[in-house]
């Protein structure tokens, strides 16, 4: 079992580090003026994209980790946060393959059945409703994780910061702001794969 954490840990490291560079790196790079259909065929959309379902997946691997080495001591809150994080977190890897797989073929072949797809409704909610979940379930995760000091309360309290922060710093300061955001909560994940991966874990410090 405590092999099976410490694989989690490092996936959880890596997909910490992935979000960061993804953002820092790549979303500038995405053109910013032309509509939709020419984003999504671009090559820096399909690299962007692709990583982004790479770090989604070893997010997935992370938060079971988390749920494992705090399961005794967590409860049943611990358990319904772990739930709500990884069904986020498979709706989200579904909606990076839908656009790297499916969408960006239809951005190429047919622009206007893009900007029709872009209009639907329960489309929309249901990519929305996949972040939604996903941001809820990291919320409750790092709490009952801070709760449990079973790992450094400091990354606990870095990644819930960090989900705050995306929404809260994108809308006064756009992209710069939402790029801050996230870097933050890969900061804050980095910090609890790497103490899943090395199996430290100090009770009581930190905030």
């Amino acid at each position: 079992m405590n092999g099976l954490i410490r694989g989690c840990g490092r996936a959880l490291l890596l997909g910490g580090a992935a979000m960061i560079l993804i953002n820092v790196i790549a979303t500038p790079l995405l053109p910013r003026q032309q509509g939709s259909a020419f984003v999504m065929s671009s090559g820096i959309f399909l690299l962007r994209q692709s990583a982004s379902g790479v770090a989604a997946l070893l997010l997935l691997f992370g938060c079971l980790g988390l749920h494992l080495a705090q399961r005794t001591v967590s409860g049943r809150f611990g358990t319904l946060a772990f739930v709500l994080t990884f069904v986020g977190g498979a709706c989200l890897f579904a909606v990076e393959w839908a656009n790297v797989f499916v969408l960006r073929a239809v951005a190429q072949s047919s622009p206007e059945t893009l900007n029709a797809i872009d209009k639907n409704t329960i489309m929309n909610v249901g990519f929305a409703s996949a972040a939604g979940l996903l941001a809820v379930g990291w919320l409750l995760l790092s709490l009952s994780l801070w709760r449990s000091r079973v790992l450094p309360r400091w990354a606990a309290v870095t990644t819930f910061a960090g989900i705050l922060s995306i929404p809260a710093l994108q809308a006064p300061l756009g992209l710069v702001g939402g790029i801050a955001g996230n870097v933050i909560f890969g900061l804050g994940l980095m910090g609890l794969g790497r103490a899943l991966a090395t199996g430290s874990s100090p009770p009581g410090s930190g905030l």
